[in-house]
């Protein structure tokens, strides 16, 4: 009977936790090998290297009209900030996680926008593709 409650509980938590802005959604797509949203962070892991995952962060931002600041880029890590034309912020962190693949979280503003980080992605991904 303690089992059942205690599965009972833990559904019940779940659930109100499904509700809640910011929740985990998680999927997986071509080009990376998990995408998850969290807490306003859309974090994904990408099969390429921190200095070529900025590069095509660079060209999708400068291809989606996004006003960048030069980025910052090393062989383990880098950073892509911009402004959008309402003045939203956008950053991309990206660190290596192994010889060939890195993770990258993209953030709009204080609070997030899952569709924006989405769409920003998906053109990262692209222009991944690109170079190859």
């Amino acid at each position: 009977m303690k089992t059942r409650t205690a599965l009972v509980a833990l559904a019940a938590l779940l659930g109100a936790a499904a509700t809640l802005e910011g929740c985990v959604v998680v999927a997986v797509g071509a080009g990376a090998a998990g995408v998850a949203y969290l807490n306003g962070d859309l974090e994904a892991t990408l099969d390429a290297t921190p200095p070529r995952v900025v590069d095509a962060t660079e060209a999708a931002l400068k291809e989606m009209e996004v006003e960048i600041q030069p980025p910052e880029r090393s062989g383990i890590d880098g950073r892509v900030v911009g402004r959008t034309a309402l003045n939203r912020k956008v950053e991309v962190t990206v660190k290596r996680e192994t010889d060939a693949t890195s993770k990258v979280w993209i953030r709009i503003d204080t609070f997030g926008d899952e569709p924006l980080s989405r769409q920003i992605l998906e053109k990262i991904k692209a222009h991944l593709q690109r170079s190859d």
